[in-house]
C-alpha cells in the first residue's frame, strides 16, 4: 500500500518467565475469566451468526467442564470413603480396637520378618513403594494414563503458545491499522493546508498581476482529487481489515480460553497423579512400577510365612468389616497407621490433601459451568428471539450427542 512505509516495526517478543506447571495452571485459570469477559464484550450479540457461534461455544464449554467433573468425582468418592473408614475405626468399641491392634501388630511383625529377607536394594523409596502397594491394581493403567496426559500436555501447550502468539499478532495488526488511519488523517490535513495556501497564492497572483491561473488551478485540483481518491480507498481498506481482524481476534480468544481450560485440567490431573505415586513424571512412574514388579516377584520366592500373614490379614479384614469399614483390605498394607497414631495422622493428612486437590478441581470446573450457564441465561433474557436461539442450539447439540 502507498502508506505502508509509515507502518511501525513490530516489537520483538518478550522472553516469558517459565513457571512450574502448577503455578502456570493457576495463573492461566485466573486469566480465563478476564479473557471470557473480553470475549463477551467483543461478541456482537445482535449478529445472528456470531450469537449462534457464541452460544455453541458456551454449551461446549459447559459439557467439557461437566465431563471433567464426572471423572474427578469418582476419585473424590474413593478418597472420601477412605476418610470415613478412618472415622469408623476411631469410633469403634475399645475391645474391638484391641483385637485390631493386636492383629495389626502381628501382621507388622510378620511383614518385618519378610522384609528382612529382602536383601536386594531397589531403586524406589518407601513412599513410592507404599503408593504402589496402595494402588497396585490400577498402577499399570495409571502409567499409561500419565503418559497420555503428558503427551497431551505437550500438544495443548503448543496450541496454547500458538494461539497466544496469534492473539498478540492480531492485536498488533489492529494497532497497525489504527496507526495507518491516523497517518491518513495527518496526510489529509497536510494536503488541505497545502491546497489552501496554493489557493491563496493563486488568488494573489491573479489579483496582483492579472495572470491567467486557470491551468495551474485545474492541474492542482486534479492532483488533489487523485490524492483524495487514494486516501478514501486506503481508509475503506483499513475499515475492512479492522472488521476482519476483530472477528479473527474474537475467535482466537474463544479458542484460547477453551485450550486454557484443557491445560489447567490436564496440568492438575498430572500433578495429582504424580503426587499420588510420589514421582515427578510418567518416565519415573514407569521405572518405579517396573522396579516394584520385579521386587514383588523376588519377594514372592523368599516369602516363608505367607500362610500366617494371610491368616492375620483375613482376621484384620474381618474385624474391620465388623466395624463397618468399607475398604478394609487396604489397611493390611497400612498396619503402621493402626499401631502408631502419628502414622494415622499422616494417612489422614494425605487423604485430606488429595481430596482438597480434587475439590479444588471440581470447584474450578463448577465455576466454569456456572459462568457459562449464567451467560446463556443472560442471553435468554435479552430477547425472546435470543432465547429461541439458545434452545435451538441446545436441542441440536443433544441430538448430535444424546449421551450428554
Amino acid at each position: 500500500m502507498i502508506f505502508g512505509r509509515f507502518r511501525k516495526r513490530k516489537a520483538e517478543p518478550e522472553i516469558e518467565e517459565v513457571l512450574p506447571p502448577e503455578q502456570e495452571a493457576e495463573q492461566i485459570a485466573k486469566e480465563i475469566k478476564a479473557d471470557s469477559a473480553a470475549e463477551k464484550e467483543q461478541v456482537d450479540i445482535k449478529d445472528k451468526k456470531q450469537r449462534i457461534d457464541y452460544i455453541q461455544r458456551l454449551y461446549e464449554g459447559i459439557q467439557e467442564a461437566k465431563n471433567q467433573n464426572e471423572q474427578i468425582k469418582k476419585e473424590y468418592a474413593e478418597v472420601t470413603s477412605h476418610l470415613k473408614d478412618i472415622q469408623l475405626m476411631d469410633q469403634a468399641l475399645d475391645e474391638d480396637k484391641v483385637v485390631v491392634l493386636q492383629t495389626a501388630s502381628a501382621i507388622d511383625q510378620l511383614m518385618k520378618e519378610r522384609d528382612y529377607l529382602k536383601k536386594r536394594r531397589y531403586k524406589f523409596n518407601d513412599a513410592q513403594r507404599q503408593a504402589m502397594e496402595n494402588f497396585e491394581t490400577i498402577a499399570a493403567d495409571d502409567v499409561k494414563k500419565l503418559k497420555n496426559f503428558e503427551d497431551y500436555q505437550i500438544k495443548v501447550k503448543n496450541d496454547l503458545h500458538q494461539l497466544e502468539s496469534e492473539k498478540q499478532l492480531l492485536k498488533s495488526d489492529k494497532r497497525d491499522i489504527i496507526n495507518k488511519q491516523g497517518t491518513l488523517r495527518v496526510v489529509s490535513k497536510v494536503l488541505a493546508g497545502i491546497l489552501l495556501v496554493f489557493a491563496l497564492l493563486m488568488l494573489t497572483i491573479r489579483l496582483a498581476f492579472e495572470v491567467d491561473v486557470t491551468v495551474p488551478v485545474i492541474a492542482t485540483a486534479a492532483f488533489a482529487f487523485l490524492v483524495l481518491l487514494v486516501i478514501m480507498w486506503e481508509a475503506r481498506a483499513n475499515r475492512t481489515d479492522m472488521v476482519i481482524t476483530e472477528r479473527k481476534c474474537n475467535r482466537a480468544i474463544s479458542l484460547l480460553n477453551r485450550v486454557k481450560i484443557k491445560y489447567v485440567n490436564n496440568t492438575r490431573t498430572i500433578d495429582y497423579m504424580c503426587m499420588k505415586y510420589r514421582v515427578r513424571n510418567a518416565t519415573e512412574l514407569e521405572f518405579v512400577y517396573d522396579q516394584y514388579q520385579r521386587a514383588k516377584r523376588e519377594w514372592a520366592r523368599k516369602r516363608e510365612s505367607v500362610y500366617m500373614l494371610n491368616e492375620k490379614k483375613d482376621i484384620l479384614v474381618a474385624e474391620l468389616k465388623k466395624m463397618g469399614v468399607k475398604d478394609a483390605e487396604i489397611w493390611c498394607t497400612q498396619v503402621q497407621a493402626i499401631i502408631e497414631p502419628k502414622e494415622m495422622v499422616e494417612v489422614r493428612h494425605d487423604l485430606n490433601t488429595r481430596r482438597q486437590k480434587l475439590r479444588s478441581q471440581i470447584d474450578y470446573n463448577t465455576g466454569i459451568m456456572q459462568d457459562f450457564i449464567g451467560e446463556l441465561e443472560r442471553i435468554r433474557d435479552i430477547r425472546e428471539e435470543y432465547a429461541k436461539d439458545v434452545e435451538e442450539v441446545l436441542a441440536k447439540s443433544k441430538e448430535m450427542n444424546p449421551e450428554k
